[in-house]
């Protein structure tokens, strides 16, 4: 029997996804369930009893806040994306009900993730999706403004902000290096990516690896301004028009422009700052659930079709 610390939000996801209804999909797939709310104070402790695997079940949010805070990388982390996008489990090739996936897990077929870490004048912080500066930054300010609605309809008006956003937004004086070349740019923004998919459902970094230790840099150039905002569009259908850089070292330099670790904004401040970041050097382990044989089969004849 497998112990599981199972990490929730409970204000996530819809009916069917409230604690006793997960526990109930974990021991039906015969797993020893622990429970910790993240919304709880004292949420860290949860992780001071030793246990065979970490489940984080919630939104994009609740999965990152889990994934930086677990202090033995070595436990593997399975997860139950319980969210709108689900980036984090997008980029993995991860989805279906909680029911669904804890019967395709084994805690041993998991996938190596490097978490970034950014260092700034606040001091280190770790995130799973991106830190970016600029245009995106300032959609996500944006959309904390008035009621979220739910669903699909949620990823649309997303993708609106930031196309309202794309209009408006002024270029702003950046220094990249990235090892050791550095670049004098002027940018719309600059996002730098730990995995694919990002903000609103969006595969912005298409090919980010994220077990390569690598971080995938995106710029936005304001000549693309428009071919942006038409590709927001319909973003399944190509990579979006902007420009790529890989690099395990990256330093960015600007000033008055707002900024965002994962999916937390923050306002534009006064003077100069320089920022680094690096992929952590000890990678996370996290399950990918295996299909089970007669779900293989249609997926050969789509293939081969």
């Amino acid at each position: 029997m497998v112990k599981v610390l199972l990490c929730h939000n409970p204000n996530a996801g819809n009916k069917g996804h409230d604690r006793d209804s997960l526990k109930a999909a974990l021991k039906l797939a015969g797993h020893d369930v622990r429970y910790a709310s993240v919304k709880d104070e004292k949420f860290v402790a949860a992780f001071d009893k030793s246990v065979d695997l970490i489940v984080a079940a919630g939104g994009d949010g609740t999965i990152a806040s889990v994934l930086t805070q677990i202090p033995d990388r070595s436990v593997p982390v399975a997860l139950l994306p319980l969210g709108t996008a689900n980036n984090f489990a997008r980029s993995l090739g991860i989805a279906g009900t909680p029911q669904e996936l804890v019967e395709m897990w084994d805690p041993e077929h998991t996938c190596p993730v490097s978490l970034g870490s950014v260092t700034g004048h606040w001091g280190t912080s770790l995130f799973l999706e991106a830190y970016g500066v600029g245009v995106f930054p300032q959609f996500l300010l944006d959309a904390k403004k008035g009621k979220k609605p739910e669903g699909a309809r949620n990823l649309q008006q997303g993708r609106e902000l930031l196309q309202k956003a794309l209009k408006r937004a002024k270029p702003i004086e950046v220094s990249l290096t990235i090892g050791d070349k550095k670049q004098e740019l002027e940018l719309l923004g600059i996002e730098v990516c730990n995995i694919a998919f990002t903000g609103p459902g969006l595969p912005l970094a298409a090919k980010a690896d994220v077990s390569d230790d690598k971080l995938d840099i995106v710029m936005f150039e304001a000549d693309e301004r428009k071919a942006l905002m038409k590709w927001l569009e319909a973003p399944q259908d190509d990579e979006p028009p902007a420009t790529f850089r890989k690099g395990t070292e990256v330093e960015i330099t600007f000033r008055d422009a707002p900024t965002r670790l994962d999916d937390e904004s923050y306002e534009a401040t006064g003077g100069k700052h320089s920022i680094d970041i690096v992929c952590e050097e000890t990678p996370l382990n996290v399950v990918i659930p295996i299909k089970h044989p007669v779900q293989k089969t249609p997926e050969k004849k789509a293939a081969a079709s």
